[in-house]
């Protein structure tokens, strides 16, 4: 069995797959991701869920159409509830079929970014960036410090400065890459910083647990959806839990805060309680 159209008919693809979607038919889903078509099939689920997005949206301006419509006395309230009821059940057509798409995308995601090395990718990326970091903190300490660089120093400082990697659009600096990557740290570290400093109170210790619910309601607003889809895909859970345990990492090294107990029942200790209130501030960095 072969599938009824070519990886470049996307609009054959997009029938199809609705079809799909809607038998559940597991040798279709086979053939959808194999190598042949799992990037149209990829390309294609994006694109489903990105008109669901658009109508989500449009439909939440028609409600409120609508709300101030029937203040105003140009529509009864019964033809506004009636109304609302008939969009309340479309909407809730559309999240269950938003859900199926989703669950399926996860799994072609995955496929799609290993045929095409993403995930080695990102690993060489996460590893070349972790090492262009320390070489940063190495060299602001060695400076800090006051301490003629050696010879080593300036060579390991100046092969940092050479080095770009490839991106979406063209090569970029490892360097750049690193400075940005603070920036971002930096800006989360603020965040975690405030809400560890307003969970702890006055005691010395904070159970990590207790972070999580005001972390998701600060951060989870500011992620692209694109980029909480791509992260879904990959398999690793949530994108807010990353960036929290990332964050995390940030203010250890920075000395603020240490992780301490057993994994189930992690607590954060307070190392330097003026540093995070400096940081939360703005003034830290």
């Amino acid at each position: 069995m072969t599938l009824p159209y070519e990886p470049d008919d996307d609009q054959a693809a997009d029938r199809y797959i609705n079809a799909a979607l809607r038998s559940r038919d597991a040798e279709a889903w086979r053939l959808l991701a194999a190598d042949s078509h799992v990037e149209q099939t990829d390309r294609v689920l994006r694109a489903m869920l990105d008109r669901i997005a658009v109508a989500r949206v449009h439909r939440t301006a028609e409600r409120a159409t609508a709300r101030s419509r029937a203040l105003d006395g140009e529509i009864s309230q019964s033809e506004y509830q009636r109304d609302a009821a008939e969009d309340a059940t479309r909407a809730t057509k559309a999240a269950h079929f938003e859900t199926l798409v989703r669950e399926h995308h996860r799994l072609v995601a995955a496929a799609a970014r290993r045929l095409r090395g993403d995930d080695v990718r990102d690993e060489l990326t996460d590893l070349v960036l972790a090492l262009g970091s320390a070489i940063d903190a190495h060299r602001a300490a060695v400076l800090a410090g006051g301490a003629e660089p050696s010879a080593a120093d300036r060579a390991l400082w100046e092969r940092l400065a050479t080095l770009d990697l490839p991106g979406d659009e063209g090569r970029t600096s490892v360097e750049d890459l690193v400075k940005r990557h603070a920036a971002r740290q930096d800006d989360f570290g603020r965040v975690l910083a405030g809400i560890i400093l307003d969970a702890a109170g006055e005691d010395a210790s904070v159970p990590r647990a207790a972070l999580l619910p005001a972390w998701k309601k600060a951060v989870a607003p500011t992620l692209a959806v694109a980029e909480k889809a791509e992260f879904a895909a990959k398999g690793k859970g949530s994108l807010a839990t990353e960036k929290l345990r990332k964050a995390l990492g940030h203010l250890e090294r920075k000395g603020l805060v240490r992780r301490s107990g057993p994994a189930d029942a992690q607590r954060l200790d307070l190392l330097d309680r003026a540093g995070l209130a400096e940081l939360a501030d703005g003034v830290g960095s």
